[in-house]
Formats: structure tokens, sequence, C-alpha cells
């Protein structure tokens, strides 16, 4: 959902939030809204700009000239253009996928998904993954992969 975030002007000047200084205003924002939840600022604040940013990375791999990303710091316009083929002759994305995203983009991000959970597991292991699914699954999922914290989840 973080990932849309930037794409909330296009009510206004489509451009204006694509840019890291709005990134940490929406960080700081969601993540004072997150730990009413119980959800810790800290890893609020940065999942909330790690899925900001992606956006902003995607959009950055497309487009040649794309958005001052590095507003408040630089105001000029940058791209990476590491993808030309994704853009039409008229400067419109192609979404090949379902019509929501472009297949190639959608692997890298895929990729990089599957890297952040490597990432994580590696560093705080398998039981990280218990929080985000029900506990009947997760026991489950525990047994088949020999996890051992296998015991009854208490909320």
């Amino acid at each position: 959902m973080c990932a849309w975030a930037p794409d909330l002007d296009l009510f206004l000047n489509h451009g204006d939030f694509h840019n890291i200084a709005f990134m940490i205003i929406f960080g700081v924002f969601l993540a004072f809204i997150l730990t009413s939840f119980g959800i810790i600022f800290v890893d609020a604040f940065f999942f909330s700009v790690v899925g900001f940013g992606a956006h902003l990375l995607e959009d950055a791999m497309v487009y040649d000239i794309a958005y001052p990303f590095l507003w408040s710091f630089l105001t000029n316009s940058h791209g990476l253009d590491l993808f030309p083929d994704v853009i039409s002759t008229r400067g419109y994305y192609i979404a090949s996928f379902f019509r929501i995203a472009n297949t190639e983009i959608l692997i890298i991000g895929l990729l990089f998904l599957v890297l952040a959970i490597i990432i994580r597991t590696y560093f705080v292991g398998m039981t990280w993954i218990r929080w985000y699914m029900t506990e009947n699954f997760y026991l489950k999922i525990s047994g088949i992969f020999g996890l051992e914290d296998t015991k009854r989840i208490e909320y």
C-alpha cells in the first residue's frame, strides 16, 4: 500500500509527491498512526519508507527524465532509463501484466521482495514469519520446515 502513496498526487500536480522529502513526511505520519495499533514506530517508519522508495526507484528505472526525486536537495528531474521498452512512443507506461504493471518491472520488484525476505530471515530467523500468519497456518508451516518454536502462540 505504501508503494501507491506517491501517486496520491494525481489529484494535484502529478509528480509533486515523487521525492524523498515527501517520503520522509509520509513515513513519519504513517508511523505515528500505526503506533496506535501497537506497531513499533521505527518498524512502521522503515517499512513505509521502503514501500514508498520502491515506487520512486521503479519510476526512476523506467523514465529518462522522471521527477525531481531528490527534491529538496536538487530540483532537477532525473531518471535512470534502464528499461526504455516499457514506455510507449507517446510516453505512457506499458502495463503488460493484467494492465496493472509491466512484467519486467514486476519481476524485478518480486526479486527485491524475495531478497528482503532472505535478508530478514538470515538476521532474525524463521520465527518472524509467524506474526504475519494465523496460528493454525503457522503451526502447519513450522512442522514442514522444522522450526523450533512450534508451541501454541499466546496472544
